[in-house]
Order: C-alpha cells, then sequence, then structure tokens
C-alpha cells in the first residue's frame, strides 16, 4: 500500500524523509518531493487552497456564498502554488493511504485537511488518512510521530475552516463596505477592516486620543545631594510632588548644608525564576533586548524551527513537560562554547526541574532548543536562537536575590529618601546572560545617625506626562490579554494595521485616517469595533475545537452579525464616505515619508497604488485633484534605493532577469539612453 505524507514546506518534506529511512529524490518541474520504499512526501507551500466568492465579478457586500479554490487562482501572487499542487494531485492518484504532516496547529490542520479532501480526493475523516503529532523536527521526534499516528482531529479542523470562513466574512464584506463607501466619496484608497483588526485599532485610538486629549500639570520636585566619601547620594524630598511652587521654595529656603541619617531599612527579596517562552514571551523580550519586531520574530522562530534547531514556535505553553530529556540537551548544546559554562553548572546538580509558568498549550510545550547544533544561521538567527537557548538555561536556575535599601535624610526637620538596589545572589541571572538587564543602583555603606554634608539642594520644574504609547510588544501582550486574535495571527494584524496607513512609528501612532476609521465605525456600526463581539467568536471556536458546539451554528451568527452591519453601511454609505475621504489628505504623512518623489504636474508627492485590477500604478496623493499617474509592468514589484540621477525613487521588476526602473519619466538618464 502507498502512502502520501503531506507537508507544509519543502525542507520539512526533506527532514521527514530521511528521518524515516533512506530517503530517494525526485524532481517533478521545480517542485521536489521523496520516497522512502513506498511512502511518498510530498510538499505543499502554506496554504494552496483560499476561500474566493463564487461567481465573483462585480464589488458588492454582503457576500457569503464562497468556497474553497486553489490558492492561485485566487492571487496573481500565489501562482507559484500551482506545481506544489500539481505535484500533490499527481502523486495523489498512486496512493491508499494518507497522512497529514503539516504543524500541528489549527493553521497546520487546515493546510493539510485541504489539500488531501480537494487535492486527493479523499475525505480526511476516513481511516486511511492519519496525523502526525510533533512539536519538533528533529529525526528521533518525527520517527516518535511517525510510529504513533493519530485521526485527523475534528475539533481542531471545524475550529481552523469556521475561524477561515469567519474571518473571510469579515475582512472581504467590511473591506469592501470601507472602500466602496470612501470612492463614492471621490477618495482613492483601498481601506480595511477585520474581525480582530477592528477591535485591535480602537484599543490604540483609544490610548491616541488620551495623548492627545492630555493636558500637562507642572510640579516641583526637590532634590538633596549629599556627599559620602566622594559619592555622591542624590535623594528626594519625602513629599514627591509639589504641587504649589511656594510651598516647595520654602521648604528648600529651610534646609541647610548638613543632613542626619535618621533611618536605614534594607529589604531582600527573590526574583524568581522567568517562566519558559510561549510566542508572545519570546516576541516581547526580542523587542525589548533586541529591537526585532515581533512578525519578524514568528518568522526567525519560525525557520529556526524547521531547521530542527528549536522547538515549534506557534504555542502558547509555558510548560516543559517530564517527557523532554534536558539533561540530553544540554550535553548536546555544551560543544557550544559560550553556553559550556552555564551548561556545566546546572549539569552537576542531581536533578533538572523547570520552573514552569501557569500557560498550558494541549498541542506544544513552550518554546525550547532541541540540542541539533545550528549551522550557517544569519545574524537574526542566531540573535534569535541565543535568546531561546538562554531562557532554555534560565529556566532551570535558582531564584536570584536581590536588595533594596532606603535611606531617610533629616535636613532641619525637612526629610529626602534615597534608594539604592543591588543583586546579591545573581542566580538565574548568570544563566541568562545579557538579557537579565535590572538597575543597580547601590548606595554607600551609611550609618544611623551620621552626618552627611549636602552639596546642593536643587528645584525641578516638571509636567505630568501622558499615558505612553504602545508599542509592537506591548499591543500583542494587549491582545493577548484580551484574547483578541491568536498567537500566530496576533503580530500579522499588527502589521496589516500599518500598510493600510492606520498606524505610524515603532512608537505606534495612530494616523488621522486610522482615527477617522475608528470613529466613523463607532459612529455608524460599533459592532466592528467591538472587543466582546470578538471574544464571544473566540470562545466559541475553542467549543468547536472541544467538540461542544457544532460550527455551522457559529458561522449563521457571524452571518447574521455581517447582514446587519452591511444594513448601517447601505443606509450610511455616503456620510461614511466624505467622512473617510476628510482625513484622507491629512493621513498623507506617513506616504510623504515613503513618496516616490515630488509629483510632476503639481506640489503632491507619488506613491504606489494597487488598481482594483490587481495591479499597480504610481499615483498622485493629492487624487482626485490631481489625477497624474505613471502605468508599470504587471509583474511583482519593490521599491528600492533613489536614482542617483534625478533622486526619485527606482523600482526592481521581477523576471528571469530582474532589471531597475527610475519611475521619473523625465529622468536624464533615460534621455541619455
Amino acid at each position: 500500500m502507498t502512502t502520501l505524507i503531506v507537508t507544509e514546506k519543502p525542507n520539512v518534506a526533506e527532514r521527514i524523509a530521511n528521518s524515516i529511512g533512506r530517503a530517494e529524490k525526485h524532481s517533478k518541474g521545480k517542485v521536489r518531493y521523496y520516497s522512502v520504499d513506498d511512502i511518498l512526501i510530498a510538499p505543499a507551500v502554506g496554504h494552496i487552497y483560499t476561500l474566493m466568492e463564487k461567481n465573483g465579478g462585480f464589488w458588492k457586500y454582503p457576500v457569503f456564498d464562497i468556497e474553497w479554490v486553489p490558492s492561485y487562482k485566487a492571487n496573481r501572487s500565489s501562482a507559484f502554488t500551482k506545481d506544489y499542487l500539481d505535484n500533490i494531485k499527481s502523486l495523489a492518484k498512486k496512493c491508499e493511504s494518507y497522512i497529514n504532516a503539516c504543524d500541528y496547529d489549527v493553521e497546520g490542520e487546515v493546510i493539510g485537511f485541504n489539500v488531501i479532501k480537494y487535492a486527493c480526493n479523499i475525505d480526511p475523516f476516513k481511516e486511511n488518512v492519519k496525523r502526525m503529532k510533533f512539536s519538533t523536527l528533529t529525526r528521533e521526534s518525527i520517527i516518535n510521530a511517525y510510529k504513533n499516528l493519530e485521526p485527523t482531529s475534528r475539533g481542531m479542523a471545524d475550529a481552523g475552516l469556521t475561524r477561515h470562513v469567519l474571518d473571510w466574512f469579515w475582512g472581504i464584506n467590511l473591506s469592501r463596505a470601507l472602500t466602496l463607501a470612501i470612492r463614492r466619496a471621490r477618495g482613492y484608497t483601498t481601506l480595511s477592516i477585520g474581525r480582530v483588526q477592528g477591535p485591535t485599532l480602537k484599543i490604540l485610538a483609544t490610548r491616541e486620543q488620551q495623548i492627545k486629549e492630555f493636558k500637562p500639570e507642572t510640579y516641583w520636585e526637590l532634590e538633596l545631594t549629599a556627599i559620602k566619601n566622594k559619592t555622591q547620594i542624590k535623594a528626594l524630598h519625602i513629599e514627591g510632588k509639589f504641587w504649589d511652587k511656594d510651598k516647595a521654595v520654602a521648604v528648600k529656603q529651610k534646609c541647610g548644608d548638613t543632613a542626619i541619617v535618621s533611618k536605614i531599612q534594607k529589604k531582600k527579596y527573590e526574583q524568581p525564576v522567568p517562566p519558559p517562552f510561549d510566542l508572545t514571551t519570546l516576541q516581547t523580550e526580542a523587542y525589548k533586548h533586541l529591537n526585532i519586531l515581533p512578525k519578524n520574530t514568528l518568522d526567525i522562530a519560525q525557520e529556526l524551527y524547521t531547521n530542527a534547531y528549536i522547538s515549534y514556535p506557534r504555542t502558547s505553553s509555558q510548560q516543559l513537560p517530564k517527557e523532554i530529556n534536558y539533561r540530553e540537551i544540554m550535553e548536546k548544546l555544551r560543544v557550544i562554547n559560550e553556553y559550556t559554562e552555564s551548561i556545566n553548572e546546572l549539569l552537576s546538580e542531581k536533578a533538572l526541574k523547570p520552573k514552569n509558568g501557569k500557560k498550558k498549550d494541549p498541542a506544544h510545550p513552550a518554546i525550547h532548543p532541541t540540542g541539533e547544533v545550528p549551522k550557517g544561521l544569519s545574524t537574526e538567527q542566531k540573535k534569535i536562537y541565543d535568546l531561546v537557548v538562554r531562557r532554555f538555561l534560565a529556566v532551570f536556575g535558582e531564584p536570584a536575590v536581590r536588595e533594596t535599601v532606603t535611606v531617610e535624610l533629616d535636613n532641619n526637620g525637612e526629610i529626602f529618601i534615597a534608594k539604592g538596589t543591588r543583586t546579591v545572589e545573581k542566580g538565574w541571572h548568570k544563566l541568562y546572560g545579557r538579557y537579565a538587564k535590572f538597575e543597580e543602583n547601590e548606595l554607600p555603606e551609611l550609618r544611623k545617625s551620621e552626618l552627611l554634608n549636602v552639596e546642593e539642594i536643587n528645584l525641578y520644574e516638571k509636567e505630568t506626562q501622558p499615558p505612553k504609547r504602545y508599542t509592537p510588544s506591548s499591543i500583542i501582550r494587549e491582545m493577548e490579554k484580551k484574547n483578541l486574535g491568536t498567537k500566530a495571527t496576533r503580530s500579522q494584524i499588527l502589521d496589516t494595521l500599518y500598510k493600510r496607513g492606520y498606524l505610524d512609528g515603532k512608537s505606534i501612532e495612530v494616523t488621522p485616517l486610522g482615527l477617522n476609521v475608528v470613529d466613523t465605525l463607532n459612529k455608524f456600526c460599533s459592532e466592528v469595533l467591538s472587543e466582546k463581539l470578538t471574544r464571544k467568536f473566540e470562545k466559541e471556536m475553542e467549543q468547536i475545537e472541544a467538540g461542544k458546539i457544532e460550527p455551522e451554528k457559529v458561522i449563521e451568527e457571524g452571518r447574521e452579525v455581517i447582514k446587519k452591519i452591511s444594513e448601517n453601511f447601505n443606509q450610511n454609505e455616503e456620510k461614511i464616505g466624505q467622512k473617510l475621504a476628510s482625513s484622507l489628505k491629512s493621513t498623507n504623512v506617513r506616504e510623504k515619508k515613503e513618496s516616490l518623489g515630488k509629483c510632476l504636474k503639481c506640489d503632491g508627492y507619488l506613491v504606489l497604488r494597487k488598481s482594483k485590477f490587481g495591479g499597480y500604478f504610481i499615483g498622485c496623493d493629492n487624487y482626485p485633484k490631481c489625477k497624474y499617474t505613471i502605468s508599470l509592468p504587471k509583474r511583482d514589484l519593490k521599491i528600492s534605493e533613489k536614482c542617483k540621477v534625478c533622486g526619485y525613487s527606482t523600482i526592481i521588476v521581477s523576471g528571469k532577469k530582474p532589471w531597475t526602473i527610475c519611475v521619473n519619466p523625465e529622468c536624464p538618464s533615460k534621455k541619455k539612453t
């Protein structure tokens, strides 16, 4: 009996083939697949099926008549998937049994499910269809998964398929409604909003509004500087903020040239060992210490996983189960010089017990190194890998001990407070290395009743500060806290909000367009921005996965919500369009920063636009006032460096031999040519 194993990516197919036996490599056109005796191993390339409107054509909303189709039929950018699909279809005809070996999560379940159902033309719930479940791509893990095949998870498949349907209902219908409304008001742009995009944008817009409306208040602080053995001791007045300047001045005038140490309080406390990495914590730490954006962290971690260097990154678990051979992993990593000392210290212990966190994931453990020694990593990959290894080692460490010292200085009856903090026992800090960054502010040794000379007393005028802006890291934490999106999609949702021009900057600023979208939707169809509604559907999809609720019921609920929202849009389309169009001009601040150059017909800026027919062209951001356009080849395009002749941007056009063109039709270099 011939078996077909379907994987999510090409390099995973190769790893599985080489792990389960002596693999032979084959090619069908540009696609490679493998065989081991009567087993065929063929890769997909992510989602090679996608949802598409039946009988699509004229833009309208709401639409619910959709079907799964090959991705290359729905999107030009997915043309490369056709070769992989054709290969699987060809091999499937030779097979009697099938194995879904895509990533073991909801998305992987959907990818493999659709391939087996549509490409192989087989019911994925039949006895001759099985599932491989693994969290690492080491040889041992793959062999174990192959020996312990499971049936297709109906709950996981139904939950994933339902999520795709709901996201399509929201994304397509609401994005069409927004775009058609603004075009009716003669504003040219493509807007989008989604089931999770809306509530996320509202969170950011609420913070932005708080910052804009914030009115600073003036206050004063008194700081005393004392001297002990040439070491300065900084102390703030016990009152903290003085809201009355005259009172602060009076206190300063009362103070003298010496201060007495009136009280010393020392307190030691244990700093607990951090839990193992789940995806959100990895993204947060990578942004904090390495300045790597959450989306990039996920992409890099996925690459490390598919090369078998770390475990599956799309996990919400902070648990390392007993089944993982921690000692063996450390012994393998000990050959890497920068970890040798730390690992030797840990292996000298009789038992290795991780300090697990609270969060669990039934599908995968926390992120950890596999023990495979990496080769040929890029700079960014090395950084993320090092962070993962250091966190893994730190989890087996001992609590660190920190000490805080609070000193009260009495200056003519006025009390000033000095504070110091130091690490007494490093504990897990040593294992976490450079990522264990904590303030060390050690005060000199002082005695009660000791007299100190006062060097100066300064009166500082300050202002209260507005709430801090979200960063890409902190908003993803907030989304997780509010159960918006999934661990795998949150960074992509944030990236989409940037691409649509709703957000700007790493310290996230909501653009006028983003604020206007929230304000408009809040006024006419607030359900689009509802955290409560989004959370409701998230919980229902969890119930689908657990087999407690039928997917049809949830899909029907989603359909009814979209119908109601669409009715509101239809009734107020003109008002919505005018309100949104009014903000487009002011929103172009970000586009001007990224503009291709000055418009050749007016004082506007040239920007890359996507046409309603799918291709790209260059247009003026003063549209519709200025209708100047420049046509572009119907190929994949990438904005490149500035032209050395005229200063306008250049664009790289894809092809067998990619070429670069200056966007300026009047560039002197073109005249020379």
